[in-house]
């Protein structure tokens, strides 16, 4: 058994605030989730309203249930918290329910892609060094998503932000560089 020993507080390094840099986030957007389901459940209630017990009131159920649907996956989006987390330490974005981190040294760069116009959204991209370990610890439905994600944006761990998700700080590039230091390359995608 070994012991541990404490250090004094005299001895603890101290830690300057102006020398820190701040985190960087990237959450669900609450306006464009919230406008999306408060039309959606709009629709759904008028659907449900016009049914009636003819044949076509079937299909009009039908559609408010589908309709319905919409605002649960909206108002789950709004209240999930963040897609992405980085900090002097590393990155963690979720994924589903899970939460993937790896720490600066352990990736090869970030690549990120702006936004080119209004409905555009740009994309934060994570690329590992070795991405074995990480994405064989995750879960099979953490696995499909981080598969679609590779085949639609080259990388497996790749967080969309602009229309739909709001980055913490307007200038991503440089908030991501300033926390990486020179651990990694952050670079913007052209």
């Amino acid at each position: 058994m070994t012991a541990h020993t404490a250090t004094p507080r005299s001895e603890q390094h101290a830690v300057d605030p102006d020398s820190v840099a701040t985190e960087f986030t990237v959450r669900a957007s609450q306006k464009v989730h919230g406008a999306l389901a408060l039309g959606a459940g709009l629709v759904a209630l008028g659907f449900a309203t016009s049914a009636s017990s003819s044949p076509t009131g079937v299909l009009r159920w039908i559609a408010a249930a589908a309709f319905g649907v919409l605002p649960v996956i909206c108002v789950r989006a709004m209240t999930v918290g963040a897609l992405l987390v980085a900090d002097e330490v590393g990155i963690r974005l979720r994924i589903r329910n899970e939460w993937i981190g790896t720490r600066w040294e352990e990736i090869e760069e970030v690549t990120v892609l702006p936004r080119r116009h209004l409905l555009d959204d740009g994309r934060i991209a994570v690329h590992l060094l070795d991405p074995g370990p990480v994405l064989g610890a995750m879960s099979q439905a953490s696995r499909r998503v981080t598969d679609a994600n590779r085949r639609l944006t080259g990388t497996s761990l790749a967080v969309p932000f602009g229309l739909t998700a709001r980055p913490s700080n307007g200038e991503v590039v440089q908030a991501l560089h300033l926390l990486a230091d020179t651990r990694c390359p952050v670079r913007e995608q052209l």
